[in-house]
């Protein structure tokens, strides 16, 4: 068993702050399917559990090669965000993507500020195999706790690429012949009118806000979602999903 303060325990819990997840390149998960993935996918780079996990059904994860450590229950509560943790923590190594990974379709979440949302687009993403999310600066981070936990493991599946200028990403794309849609209301027509089939990247805006205008005004085209009831909007993640799956739909049927 080791102590709080050991050097191990001491830097996971510095990854509790974004700051530290930047510099070190690594982040925390939580929950034992949580940490089976993360083993599963080789980002795993090692583990603390306590002795009541020992007890659960799932001791055998503890089985693996990862590097793996005995701590106090009062360790793991420190070092879980959640108000009853499982008994089981990793510290993960984030991947490094560069920009061959863009292929035909991407999504571009500009200024998102809910964790939640941001998580589940990334599972969208990794359930309709879309190359790469790509995170502009201002949008919230992909490693805070509670975007990881809406992720259910696609964090580990899905490339995500990060630009501090919209500008940059933007002529990015266009060079490689992206046609760019922005989601707005102000839309006149529906992601329907459109065809998806050449190279996609659709940008989802922050939940308020909705895309900036002199973003929205860079993009290829502006589209819609229908709204035939009194709601106004979508909640962004439901949003994105609806146009995703448009672009598979369409694929699919080519």
């Amino acid at each position: 068993m080791i102590s709080r303060n050991n050097s191990l325990i001491r830097e996971a819990l510095k990854l509790k702050q974004k700051k530290y997840r930047d510099e070190f390149k690594k982040f925390l998960i939580e929950g034992a399917r949580f940490v089976e993935e993360a083993i599963r996918e080789k980002q795993a780079e090692c583990i603390f559990y306590s002795k009541k996990f020992l007890q659960t059904k799932y001791k055998d994860i503890l089985s693996c090669d990862v590097k793996k450590y005995e701590v106090d229950e009062e360790v793991i509560k420190e070092l879980s965000d959640t108000e009853t943790p499982q008994g089981i923590v990793a510290v993960c190594k984030k991947k490094d993507f560069d920009l061959s990974f863009i292929k035909d379709f991407v999504v571009i979440v500009d200024g998102l500020q809910d964790p939640g949302n941001l998580g589940t687009i990334i599972r969208t993403c990794d359930a309709a195999d879309v190359d790469a999310l790509i995170l502009l600066k201002g949008t919230v981070d992909a490693y805070n706790p509670k975007t990881l936990r809406s992720t259910m493991g696609s964090i580990f599946r899905v490339p995500m690429i990060y630009f501090d200028s919209f500008y940059d990403a933007i002529e990015f794309l266009k060079r490689n012949d992206f046609k760019i849609y922005a989601t707005c209301l102000e839309a006149s027509q529906f992601i329907y009118d459109y065809d998806f089939k050449e190279k996609t990247a659709i940008i989802i805006g922050n939940e308020a806000s909705g895309i900036p205008y002199e973003h929205i005004s860079l993009s290829t085209y502006k589209v819609k979602i229908p709204m035939l009831g009194k709601a106004e909007s979508l909640n962004a993640a439901v949003a994105s999903a609806v146009i995703i799956y448009e672009v598979v739909r369409q694929r699919l049927t080519r």
